[in-house]
């Protein structure tokens, strides 16, 4: 799916229990070849979903969706194990004003889940 052109997300209606959503963040990926600068990255209970704008369409597109197998890290990077390799996310400086991912809502309703 990495490789592929980004297809336009579809929002879920349900409740998505999140443990992590960073926005700006800087993702990279261990079976990829770039890191993407400018992206939102969400970490679900059972998924990682990164997150690019979209061509002029607006909203959001996924550049990335797989099932979560583990997760490490700290508050500067957070470190996601997939079944394709791993998914790192940091922070990225600035506040992503003038960005469409900034007030995109993926999910009908976010539950936040305790990261300790």
């Amino acid at each position: 799916m990495l490789n592929e052109a980004p297809t336009p997300h579809q929002v879920i209606a349900g409740p998505v229990k999140v443990r992590n959503d960073i926005y700006p963040a800087e993702v990279t990926f261990s079976f990829g070849t770039n890191p993407y600068a400018r992206s939102r990255a969400i970490l679900t209970a059972d998924r990682v979903l990164v997150l690019v704008e979209a061509g002029s369409g607006g909203g959001a597109a996924v550049l990335y969706d797989e099932r979560l197998e583990d997760v490490t890290g700290n508050r500067r990077q957070i470190v996601a194990t997939t079944a394709d390799g791993e998914v790192t996310i940091s922070r990225a400086s600035g506040c992503g004003c003038g960005s469409r991912l900034r007030s995109y809502r993926p999910f009908g309703r976010s539950l936040r889940m305790a990261t300790r």
